[in-house]
């Protein structure tokens, strides 16, 4: 026994130094070149397009630096460079030398970074005067990679801002938080902003643990295609929260997209396929048959009490009745029976990862025209994805097409429309809430003397594994992957009408009107033979037998939504002897959503007759609903405002408040506009004119040794 568990302590030393050793620990700091001054909050990362040539799966992998601008990044074997990235700044490419651990990095400044611009969703603000608490990034190829969706590239990008893929499932979306958890009970997702419009839909399920394989839910974006996006603005403060209201207090993403430029017309195409090779877990140094089955012996001989039930060696000797002779004699003691049963597990194995998983392949296809004249332009684009899953059949598509047009009437007037319309498909097999039907969670649980089929072709069903130890509750994930079916489809528009009118430099008016529908359809079927039919059989008992008709059943989610919101701002801003700056907006929103849901539910169903079985209730307090439907609406209307002061370009102080208006605030009327505000201030000490002075005077650059 104790050589045993030295070999397995042994084993596991070694997985955990091969695990280290696989990759390369890079450290460094990242400072400006302009002032040798360390840059707080860089990014550094590795690109997926990079992590796929090594054979590695992850979307991307990246860091963030620290105050002091210094970065550690873990960089798996094989790849060549990483990056690093700051808003402002020219990305970098740094190459990794051999032996070589420590970087020293200086970023130059972009050649238009004094004339860059943030755009909030509300209004355009100049870097320089910019106070609250904002990062930018515009999105490139080299940026996305193989990633198939913008909230998976967000990793590693922007300082605050946490993204954790919580499931492998092809179109699933990722857990962003911008600044940590904010709420124990509600929604810690972030507002997504499109072009200027919020968006509905922006609720994640709760998915923390990794039960639920397809329980994937969709994001607000999720019907986007990255090729679409021109940049990606998040708010991070309270002044988020101040100008877009209640919703935003877990934050704000905005994303603008891409629009015609006056010139020729220029098309793009872009093709991707990427490839996902199946999922290895031999580093995870699983028991083979023969460790397992030794195992369980040591363990029942020992007179260890905990689970001495559960493996097929326990079975085997307690069938025939020899549990005490092994436990009094040992090996010596079995019969030639038993000896023989046992000796059979051992020269069995099954390789689970390799029978549930499956190489895979993703394709996407971008087509793109714009152009335009000093009158009008224009941008369409077409985009295409299919993500095959590692697990067969399990898949996700998504079909994209954007129209978008500006036309400028006369020299005060410009009008311009857009139209995203989407349709995601996510193709799977029922999940399970005990966690069985993660292949994942499966192969890892599974003893590698277990078949999935017996000699005769049927099912086997590894009892070991389930949380249940009636036999008629049996799990065998190939039974799950032919005999039940999990669908969602998603068709989604969303549409952006919008005027300005600019009377000169100092004033102009903007508004929008911004339609957004979505029609999500959820079909689930399990056949007779399924664990998950049975699991439903034996939640609907009575006196220990079913009341479920004979058969399998049929669910069915037919859930739209639709909002309107409109908006309207006057803008104001002016210079007065060079000195003095002022930008003020004032603005109003009304918006106004509708839900409906629908759901219903057949027993007894039968795919190739496409019917269903009437239910016969023993009792009525048994009795569950089939059919279901409710309807939501919900309107707002809010005010909000913005004001920005600067002085001799070094010192802004500004501010911004918003009164939101709804029934959902409560029922007495005081509660129903409490204002949302914020102020704060910048102070660029770099040009102050004793910084300038220091720069000068400083004796050598900053030793990042």
């Amino acid at each position: 026994m104790k050589r045993r568990l030295s070999v397995a302590f042994l084993l596991l030393i070694g997985t955990f130094t091969y695990a280290l050793a696989a990759n390369r620990q890079v450290e460094g700091v990242v400072i400006s070149s302009e002032d040798n001054l360390p840059l707080i909050g860089a990014s550094v990362y590795v690109t997926a397009d990079d992590l796929k040539k090594v054979g590695n799966n992850q979307s991307t992998i990246g860091v963030i630096t620290n105050i002091d601008g210094q970065f550690s990044i873990s960089i798996p074997e094989g790849v060549t460079r990483f990056y690093c990235s700051y808003v402002g700044y020219d990305v970098l490419e740094v190459k990794l030398i051999p032996g070589k651990n420590k970087y020293d990095i200086t970023l130059q400044p972009s050649a238009h970074m004094l004339d860059a611009v943030v755009v909030t969703g509300y209004q355009t603000v100049e870097r320089r005067k910019l106070t609250a608490a904002v990062s930018k990034i515009d999105i490139s190829d080299q940026m996305m990679g193989a990633t198939k969706s913008i909230d998976q590239a967000l990793a590693g990008q922007i300082a605050g801002l946490s993204v954790s893929n919580i499931s492998g499932t092809p179109g699933a979306p990722a857990k962003i938080r911008i600044r940590g958890t904010s709420s124990l009970n509600g929604t810690q997702d972030p507002l997504w902003v499109l072009d200027g419009i919020p968006l509905e839909g922006t609720n994640i399920p709760n998915m923390e643990v990794l039960k639920d394989i397809d329980n994937i839910g969709q994001t607000a974006i999720a019907g986007l295609n990255p090729a679409d996006i021109d940049n990606i603005t998040v708010l991070k403060d309270a002044a988020a929260t101040a100008i877009y209201g209640a919703r935003a207090a877990n934050g704000v993403i905005v994303i603008t997209t891409k629009k015609g430029k006056v010139g020729k017309p220029v098309i793009n195409f872009s093709t991707k396929l990427t490839y996902s090779p199946k999922l290895n877990i031999d580093r995870l140094n699983l028991l083979n048959s023969e460790e397992k089955v030794g195992l369980e012996l040591d363990l029942l001989a020992s007179g260890y009490p905990y689970r001495e039930t559960k493996g097929e060696v326990y079975r085997i000797i307690s069938g025939l009745g020899e549990l005490n002779n092994f436990k009094d004699g040992g090996w010596n003691a079995l019969s030639s029976s038993a000896q023989s049963a046992i000796n059979k597990l051992k020269a069995t194995n099954t390789d689970w990862s390799d029978i549930l998983f499956r190489d895979a392949f993703t394709q996407e296809y971008n087509l793109s025209l714009s152009g335009g004249s000093e009158k009008a332009t224009y941008y369409t684009s077409f985009g295409y994805m299919k993500e095959n899953g590692n697990v067969p059949n399990v898949s996700a598509e998504r079909l994209n097409l954007v129209m978008k047009t500006s036309y400028k009437v006369n020299s005060i007037l410009k009008v311009g429309a857009s139209m995203f319309a989407n349709r995601r498909k996510n193709s799977s097999y029922l999940p399970d809430s005990d966690g069985l039907t993660n292949p994942i969670f499966y192969s890892r649980l599974a003893n590698p003397y277990f078949t999935p089929y017996n000699e005769h072709g049927n099912y086997n069903y590894d009892i070991d594994v389930e949380n249940d130890v009636d036999m008629d509750f049996g799990f065998n994930p190939f039974e799950e992957l032919k005999n039940t079916t999990n669908e969602t489809t998603i068709n989604g528009l969303s549409s952006i009408f919008d005027a300005e009118l600019r009377f000169d430099d100092r004033f102009k008016f903007t508004t929008q009107l911004g339609l957004q529908l979505d029609k999500t359809s959820i079909e689930k079927i399990a056949d007779e033979e399924s664990f998950a039919m049975r699991k439903e059989k034996k939640n609907h008992r009575s006196n220990g037998v079913t009341y479920l008709p004979a058969g399998g059943f049929h669910k069915a989610n037919e859930n739209s939504l639709s909002q309107l919101t409109w908006k309207a701002m006057g803008e104001y801003r002016d210079t007065y002897n060079d000195i003095h700056e002022f930008e003020a907006m004032v603005g109003t929103e009304i918006r106004k959503t509708w839900e409906e849901k629908l759901y219903s539910a057949g027993y007894g169903f039968d795919r190739k007759t496409l019917t269903t079985k009437p239910i016969i209730f023993p009792e009525e307090s048994q009795a569950f609903k089939l059919h279901e439907k409710a309807h939501v609406e919900n309107a707002y209307v809010s005010a909000f405002s913005t004001l920005s002061y600067s002085l001799l370009n070094r010192y802004t102080l500004g501010g911004s408040i918003r009164f939101d208006g709804s029934d959902l605030f409560g029922v007495d009327k005081k509660y129903r506009y409490l204002p949302l505000y914020s102020v704060s201030g910048l102070w660029r000490i770099s040009q102050e004119p004793f910084m300038a002075c220091l720069l000068y005077t400083s004796p050598s650059p900053r030793d990042t040794r």
